[in-house]
This record gives C-alpha cells, structure tokens and sequence, in this order.
C-alpha cells in the first residue's frame, strides 16, 4: 500500500508499477455523480472542494502533512489503472488539475498526461473526456477568467459539444464540477505548478492494488453493493478531528484519557477522536432507530444546537444566518458548519463538555439530569437532540443555562444549589417573552454573569448582581420571594407551594401585588428590621387559597353557565386583546388567564391595571368557603348597564364562542367570533342571538330558526323562521334597530327585541 497523487499515476510514477496508459474507468462503474443537480451532491461536492483547497494551502502556508483522501482499491490491466473503488474522488480530482491547468496557460503542455485519463462506462463520456484536452482555446481562456462565462455555457456552444450529451448524467455532472471548481478556486493563483511538483504532494491516496489480494471484479461487485456510504457524522467527525489537529488550540487544551496503566494527559484532537468513537457514541447508541439502528443525527443535531448558542452569544449576525441556512432542510456536514464559521474553539469545548456531561459516570450529575422538580432536564436534553431548527428560544436558553451552571460547578456540586439555578431559571426564562434573537442573546449572557459570579450561594449572587437579559417585572418578583424566603420560613412555604401549581409554573406575582407586600417593596418603603413581612402573609394566604378554588393545574375550572367569566365582568372591563377582544382562556401568550394573573404587578400601564384591579375586586368578594355562591351572588346583584349587562345576563353569549373572542364595532354592536379574526359568514352578532333565545323562550324549536349573514342587508341575522322565509337583523344603516323584512314585503323597524317579538308571533306566525 503506497501514498500517490493523481499526477503520480498519470504520469506513470508510481513505484513497483508499470501503468503507461494511466487511468481508466472501467465498464462496472457507475456515472460520476458528484457533479449532480441535488442537494446531497451539492452539499458533497461543495464539501469536497473545500476540503482540498483547505487541505491545499494547509500544506503550503503551514507546513503540514499532504490532505488524504483516503484509499482506492483497482487494479492493472492492459498498462492501465482500473479503479475499482475511487472513481468519484479521482474524476473531481482530474477534472481540479484540468481547471487549474486551464487557467495557468499549461493545457498544451501537459496534454499527454491528461489524455491518461479514460472513460468505459459510456462511450459519450470518453469522448467528451478527450475533446476537454484538446478542444479549448486562448479565446475560451478568455472568456472564462476575463469575461466570468460559465463552463457550461462555453461547453455546449463547441462544434463537438453534441446536443445528446445532455443526456450523460457524467457529461452533465463534470461540466456542473467545472463550474464549482472555477468559484472555489477563482482566486487561488497558480496552484497547478504547486499540485504536480515532485516530493512535495499536497493531496494523496492511500493506493491499494488488489491484485496483490487476489480479488476479482465479481466479489467487488458483491461487496461495495452491499456496503453502506458513511454517514455525514462520519465524515464531519473525520474532518473535525483534521481541523482541531491544525488548530492553533489543539494543544492549548490538556485532557486525560484513562486506561490500564493510568490515566494518560493528551491534546484536545486525540481526545476528541478517543472519546467519539467510544464512550460517546455507546450513548446514542442507546438512543438509536429502532429500524434504521442510526443515531448519528442527534450527535450531528447536538453539535448544532450547541454551536447556535454560543454563536449567538458573541455574534447575532451570524447566528440568523445560520440559523436561516439550517433551516433550509439540506443535510448537515462539515462543509454546512465550516462554511458558516461555526467550528471555533468555543463551540467545539461547549460540545465536548456537553457530551462529557451526558455520559459522565458522577452520581450527582445522573442523578440532577433524573430529577425534574424545577426543569425536566430529559426533555431539554432530548430537545437538543432534534432536527428542528427554528427559533425554539426557550429550549435553548433552558439546555444553555442547565450545561453552563452545571458544567462550571461540576467539580464542587451542591443539590440544594442545583435546585435553587433549575428554580431560578424556570422562573425568569418561561415569563420572558421572546421576540427576537436579540432578546435570546440578552438572556444567555446574563446567565453566563451569573454563572461566572457565582460564589455558592446563587440566591445572594442573584440579589448582589444588577442582572438584565429577563423580563423585568419578573426579576423584580424574583428578588421579592428571595427575600421573602430568606426572612420568613412561613413566607418560604407559601411561596414553594404557590410556585409548584402547574398552572402558574413559578409565577406568583399576584399574591404579592393583592396582599400589598409588592407595592411596599416597590416603593423601597420596606425596613426590613422594623416591618414584619408576617404583617402580609395571611392576606396572600387567603388569596393562594381562592386561586385554587378557581383554577386547576390546566386552568380555570368549568363553572356552570360561565359563572365566572360573567361575575368578574361586574367587576370591570377585564378583557385583554390580540387580534380581537377576549375573555380569555387558559393557554395563549397574549390573552391568557396567566397573562391577566402576570399583569397585576404591572405599574405602568394604566389599561392593565384597571383589568388586574378587576380581578382583585372579584377575589376580594368571594368567599373561600362557597366560592359558587359568591359567584352568582354576585352576578345577581350587579348593576352594569353597559355593553357587559348583556354578557352578564346571558351565558348564551360566552358559550358561542369557543375561543371567547368579541369584536366591537362600537359599544353596542358586537359580534361573538368562532376564531380570532372576524367572519361575516359565520360570526353572529349579540342582539341577533339573544333575539333567538327570546323565540326559543316562546315554545319554537332550535332548529326552526336559522341564522346566518343576509347578503342584501349586509347584517347577519335571522334568515329563516319555521317554514318562512324572512330577515331579522340589527343595526341595519347603523340605527341600532330591529329591522324585519318577510319575503317580498316591505321591511319594519323596531326599537326592542321584545317589540319584534310581539310582530313575529302576531304577524309572521300566526
């Protein structure tokens, strides 16, 4: 088995063999491929390039070993090298030493060696071959390097270019190649003369003839039909250990590697390579494919995940770019990562020491990874592990600050304090909204200040440190409870169980803001020597035990008739708007009972908190020991006389609608919607449904009346009563009447609901 270069064969310099006729591609292969016209050949052949120019200038501007391209296996037949495993690697490689031969003005002096180089899987491609070698002229040199024409567009213009090439997928693949090789290799000047020198090979191969084996062409066959190509985390774990080899922090790094004589202290490559193809990978093994038995993707998905959160951190920029080309559904590989700039030595530590973490054998690491009190860390582990690479902002924060703090404190671990970052944490990142990766960059880099200041005590570093990078109200909370818990063991129990209610998920911000403590501690009017914090604690008490009265661990509790919903609509307007108004749900960023819950520690915005002060009012008037009595109590007792009477007075209002929004043209012409956008097909209006309820009322049955948008009078209505076809709408011409219009009649207006009644069973169905 020899080391030789492309040039070494045609050239017929290859030691111990006589090959005069150089290189012939044999009947058995299949068409060149890496010049095709798809992702996974793109990505390959962009891949390969980048790694022979890399490889290239490694040699000549640092010294190092020639870039190996691996094995080739042939043999010798007739004067000539058959290769019978190689062809793609050697045809890029040929077609590389054309261009650049090409390009220098060296074609005609070189061209016995280049016409070394034969096809036999179709007669077409051996021709197009030849014409390569004898078929361009100055003008074509010009046309490619001073006027930028594309080798495809020079190639099939030739006299001996015939239009049936187009057919040969390795015609059509090399001309692709050509094109490729000419814009990575544009700016790399005169490298022919450097590729062909003797006893400086920049790219090699391992050769290996098979003749010395006593192989034949039909086991080849066999074999290779039934081996499998490497995977892209073979090849990407190939050449990240070349790249970390030649880097200027291979050694900068000491890691020990432990075996039978002891442990042994080795560079950052040699580790990196030890531990991949061992320890790290039995791990995933674990987590493999049931049918494919691969689990490569989630190494290669890992190493992305970490490489977008420490990219984020440093440089934005390059984080949406990238993140925008992984998202773009194309395989991931070196050339993916390299290209992108994203193989540092940041990324590459944070992937070592997150694979370390995984598989380490710490009873305190498995065992924090197993606990998931605060954070279930499987999930966010599992979630790194995925192929999904949108914005996911909370699922990388959450992997980012559970790696970070964990893997910094690795050597001195505390479980108390490991609860008290997963507490934190889960805090602060879930009631942070995330709009943009600017919010998601603020965020990992105050979780690393914090990490990086940690002196053991992560609740009085929290306190000491003017931290940023979270939502506001919520680090203002967070300080509170902290407190709280450090000066009242009552005031800790409270908290710890308020925290644990699933629906609340930490946040608590209203039993601080009801029971009074918040707007205390807001106004620094807070001596913490003078003043019991116990002064407070039984109101939020009787406040946590209400909450639980009304809501589950979902969300609010199904009361009968919407009991609840119609009661705090005494209290006030309490409606919260996206898209349209709400009277809101239990799960939605923006019009969620937890949203009205957060905003009770809002100061700032009047219109919130008007809507929180409803929500105290009603707490205030309902008794924890019959919670639905107070509730209809207080239903029956209000005096509203605006646009919520009706709502109040009718749950039919709040049943229409399952997502509970409203849209108001005005205060007293509403529409109940069936999704958050208004339809005038299919939204009714108010007056319209509760004109329907009062016929009902009346003996008529539900379906005898139908209802839906009236074309003619632009108003949803009434279209059809028992077997009689009329139009019943409200606010026709905006006059907030009835308006009554039976088929081929003149229309009636009223000013009531019950004025049109009494016309209905009077007049329509009598």
């Amino acid at each position: 088995m020899n080391n030789i270069t492309l040039w070494d064969i045609l050239s017929n310099n290859v030691e111990d063999l006589n090959i005069p006729g150089g290189i012939h591609i044999p009947m058995i292969q299949r068409d060149y491929a890496q010049g095709r016209n798809n992702r996974k050949a793109t990505e390959i052949r962009k891949s390969f390039l980048n790694k022979i120019l890399s490889g290239i200038r490694s040699v000549l501007d640092n010294k190092h070993s020639p870039l190996e391209l691996d094995f080739i296996y042939g043999y010798v037949e007739a004067g000539m090298f058959i290769p019978l495993d190689g062809q793609q690697r050697l045809t890029t490689l040929y077609l590389l030493h054309w261009y650049l031969a090409f390009r220098d003005h060296q074609l005609s002096r070189y061209q016995e060696q280049f016409s070394k180089f034969t096809y036999q899987t179709r007669q077409s491609s051996d021709s197009f071959i030849r014409n390569l070698v004898s078929g361009f002229s100055a003008d074509d040199h010009s046309q490619v390097f001073d006027h930028h024409k594309s080798f495809e567009a020079i190639i099939t213009d030739k006299n001996w270019y015939y239009m049936t090439w187009g057919h040969d997928l390795t015609i059509r693949s090399a001309i692709t190649m050509l094109d490729e090789i000419d814009m990575a290799f544009r700016d790399a000047s005169s490298l022919f003369t450097d590729l062909i020198q003797p006893g400086r090979p920049l790219v090699v191969f391992h050769f290996l003839n098979i003749d010395n084996f006593g192989l034949s062409d039909d086991l080849y066959v066999k074999m290779n039909s039934r081996g499998k190509p490497l995977t892209n985390f073979e090849n990407l774990k190939a050449e990240l250990g070349r790249f970390i080899e030649t880097s200027d922090f291979n050694k900068k790094h000491q890691y020990k590697l432990s075996h039978s004589g002891g442990d042994k202290s080795v560079d950052l490559e040699t580790y990196f390579m030890t531990r991949i193809d061992t320890v790290w990978s039995d791990y995933f093994w674990n987590l493999k494919n049931p049918e494919t038995k691969e689990f490569d993707d989630k190494l290669l998905n890992l190493l992305a995940f970490v490489a977008l959160n420490e990219t984020a951190q440093h440089d934005l920029l390059k984080y949406d770019d990238s993140l925008e080309q992984f998202n773009d559904k194309t395989d991931l590989t070196y050339y993916k990562f390299n290209n992108l700039a994203l193989l540092g030595e940041n990324v590459i530590i944070s992937y070592i020491d997150c694979l370390d973490l995984l598989v380490s054998l710490n009873g305190d690491i498995q065992a924090y990874f197993n606990e998931n009190i605060y954070l279930n860390k499987k999930g966010i582990i599992k979630s790194s592990f995925e192929g999904d690479f949108g914005a996911r902002y909370i699922e990388r924060i959450l992997h980012y600050a559970v790696f970070k703090f964990l893997n910094a404190n690795k050597n001195n671990l505390d479980s108390f304090e490991l609860k008290k970052w997963d507490r934190l944490m889960r805090n602060l990142v879930l009631h942070t909204t995330y709009n943009s990766s600017r919010d998601y960059h603020d965020t990992i880099t105050s979780i690393d200040r914090i990490v990086i200041a940690y002196t053991g005590d992560i609740y009085k570093d929290f306190l000491d440190l003017n931290i940023r990078g979270f939502d506001v109200q919520q680090i203002k909370e967070e300080r509170l409870k902290i407190e709280l818990m450090n000066r009242s063991a009552d005031w800790a129990n409270l908290i710890n169980e308020a925290e644990s209610h699933l629906y609340l998920e930490g946040q608590i911000i209203f039993l601080l803001a009801f029971s009074g403590i918040y707007k205390r501690y807001l106004a620094e009017d807070f001596d913490w020597i003078k003043i019991s914090v116990n002064d407070y604690l039984d109101d939020a008490v009787l406040y946590f035990e209400k909450f639980k009265q009304l809501f589950t661990d979902l969300g609010l509790k199904k009361f009968e008739d919407e009991i609840f919903r119609r009661a705090l609509l005494t209290k006030g307007d309490y409606l919260l708007y996206s898209t349209n108004y709400s009277l809101l749900i239990d799960n939605h960023r923006d019009i969620s009972w937890s949203r009205l819950l957060r905003e009770t520690g809002n100061t700032s915005n009047k219109g919130f908190i008007e809507r929180s002060a409803c929500l105290k009012h009603l707490f205030d008037d309902i008794q924890v020991d019959d919670v639905e009595g107070s509730l209809k109590r207080i239903i029956r007792e209000h005096i509203c006389i605006d646009w919520r009477k009706d709502f109040i007075d009718h749950p039919i209002l709040m049943n229409t609608s399952q997502e509970k929004y409203i849209k108001f043209f005005d205060e007293n012409y509403i529409y109940i919607l069936k999704k958050s956008k208004y339809n005038k097909n299919v939204d009714p209006e108010v007056k319209s449904i509760l004109l329907k309820e009062l016929l009902l009322g009346q003996g008529i049955q539900d379906h005898e009346v139908e209802m839906g948008y009236v074309e003619a009078l632009e108003q949803y209505g009434i279209t059809k009563l028992k077997d009689q076809k009329l139009d019943i709408v409200y606010n026709h011409d905006g006059n907030k009447k009835y308006f009554i219009k039976p088929q081929d009649m003149e229309g009636i207006q009223y000013d009531t609901a019950t004025d049109v009644l009494t016309h209905v069973l009077h007049h329509i169905l009598k």
